[in-house]
């Protein structure tokens, strides 16, 4: 923007200094008519006096001399005029060469600061690039220990719920238990207490047959056998709760050791089945790992691929160039008898899909100027340029490509 902003600038200080020289002749044209009308009338006037006797001969001789010295002075002023304009051209000339190497230099202040961004934005991309991998490294690996934080955190939550379940077993069989043997106790204290019952009605009845014994000898004989008999039958009652009492107690205790060995057995598989569960959570968590590992070196062997496969079409696009381009814009190049032989130059040339050019730069100069500035028509005239077959070799040559001009 600044550098044509500059070019308008002084193509109107340019336009000026027209005016003001055109301005100048043009005065200095109108001063000499009027400085050569103001000496003729003089000079007829001094000439129009005539002698008495004129001689024929000496009026033609004088009109002839004036007719040269009014030729002459057309002519010193026809070549003031000339010389006016010749003035004019050079000083014109030196404006456009001026106009011209200022917009030269403007072309290369562009190509220079062209040069400078695209490199700034190569540099940006690459480094866009790199965040972009170390980014989805970072993600990747963040991943791979929030799965393996979040499997440790299952598993450790599944053995917390599965300790606190088998706690709440525990727990509600040892009440269970404790009920049982709150029961068990409960049951002896009443049968302690129905044969203290018995007991003291065994008494009492005692008294009784011994106030009948006493008062008539067959009721204490029949109360002595009913007596033996009950006794007899007291006595198997008794042993019978007992031996009811201790398989009750051995039952209890088989049940309670046939328990405890199923509760040792469910902790038994319990624990495998943690441990299986564990080791499916590894085994899985392993797999993902490999999966993505997998595809990860595939992603990568891909970019990998892509990537050889545009160095190797940026080769051939170089080649090809090099090859075919460079020859073809040769070709339209016009030699200078003024340049040296061996030149080269470095032409930066923006092309189109069917290989218009739009834009040639100079990338790096000869140090020739002529031979340069033929290099740069060259290559305008040599639009629209051959390009390859390849689709990728023609990608690769676009938008530009670096052409190492030579001329053989």
């Amino acid at each position: 923007m600044q550098p044509a902003r500059g070019t308008k600038s002084q193509d109107i200080v340019a336009t000026i200094a027209t005016v003001a020289v055109h301005a100048v002749v043009i005065a200095f044209l109108l001063l000499n008519l009027n400085i050569t009308d103001s000496l003729h009338p003089v000079q007829n006037e001094v000439e129009s006096i005539a002698a008495e006797v004129v001689d024929e001969a000496a009026i033609r001789a004088e009109l002839e001399r004036q007719a040269q010295e009014e030729r002459r002075r057309q002519r010193e002023q026809m070549e003031r005029q000339a010389r006016l304009a010749q003035a004019e051209r050079e000083a014109e000339a030196q404006r456009q060469a001026e106009i011209r190497r200022q917009r030269e230099e403007a072309a290369r202040r562009e190509a220079a600061e062209q040069a400078k961004r695209e490199a700034a934005e190569e540099a940006k991309r690459e480094a866009a690039q790199e965040a972009k991998r170390q980014a989805a490294e970072e993600a990747k690996r963040e991943a791979a220990q929030e799965a393996k934080r979040q499997a440790a955190e299952e598993a450790k939550r599944e053995a917390a719920q599965e300790a606190k379940r088998q706690a709440a077993e525990e727990a509600k069989r040892e009440a269970a238990q404790e009920a049982k043997r709150q029961a068990a106790e409960e049951a002896k204290r009443e049968a302690a207490q129905e044969a203290k019952r018995q007991a003291a009605e065994e008494a009492k009845r005692k008294v009784a047959e011994e106030a009948k014994r006493q008062a008539a000898a067959d009721a204490k004989r029949q109360a002595a056998a009913q007596e033996a008999k009950q006794a007899a039958e007291e006595a198997k009652r008794k042993a019978a709760e007992e031996a009811k009492r201790k398989a009750e107690a051995d039952a209890a205790a088989e049940a309670k050791r046939k328990a405890e060995e199923a509760r040792k057995a469910e902790e038994t598989r319990k624990a495998e089945e943690a441990r299986k569960i564990a080791e499916e959570a590894k085994r899985k968590a392993a797999e993902e790992s490999k999966r993505k590992a997998e595809e990860e070196a595939k992603r990568q062997a891909e970019e990998a691929r892509k990537l050889a496969q545009e160095l190797a079409a940026q080769e051939t696009a170089k080649r090809y160039a090099e090859s075919v381009i460079g020859s073809y814009v040769e070709q339209r190049w016009n030699p200078i008898a003024a340049s040296q032989g061996g030149l080269v130059c470095l032409l930066r040339i923006t092309v189109t899909a069917s290989g218009q050019v739009t834009n040639v730069q100079i990338v790096k100069g000869s140090g020739d100027n002529l031979f340069d500035n033929s290099a740069l028509a060259a290559a305008h005239r040599a639009s629209p340029l051959p390009m390859p077959a390849d689709p990728a070799v023609a990608e690769a040559l676009r938008p530009t490509f670096i052409l190492r001009f030579r001329p053989k």
